[in-house]
């Protein structure tokens, strides 16, 4: 099983990866915006990610946490940067998949 740090790590790695092929022209921006609602979340996620491993929270509610983090996610480079709202929303939505699934695949 990960550690926290392992999985942070990971998430990053996740994050490039997904900036570089949901938002090819704006993926620094893109980093830079996910990397924020990443530290805004870390001290929730630590707690959640051991709640997960340890069997105390199921994928469904571990995701379902995550999901009420959405708010916390302003995007405000990237908005600068004048991406419709539609195109925000989706980013976003990859990023809470990404969270989740980089969680998944390293604690269960």
């Amino acid at each position: 099983m990960a550690t926290f740090n392992e999985f942070w790590v990971q998430l990053e790695n996740e994050l490039i990866g997904f900036a570089e092929g949901s938002l090819k022209t704006h993926r620094d921006t893109a980093i830079k915006d996910g990397r924020t609602f990443l530290e805004k979340t870390k001290s929730d996620l630590e707690r959640w990610t051991k709640m997960l491993a340890e069997g105390r929270l199921t994928r469904d509610d571990f995701e379902w946490l995550v999901k009420g983090k959405k708010d916390l996610a302003e995007l405000n480079a990237l908005k600068q940067e004048g991406l419709a709202q539609v195109a925000l929303d989706r980013f976003i939505n990859g990023l809470i998949d990404t969270v989740v699934s980089t969680a998944f695949k390293a604690f269960l």
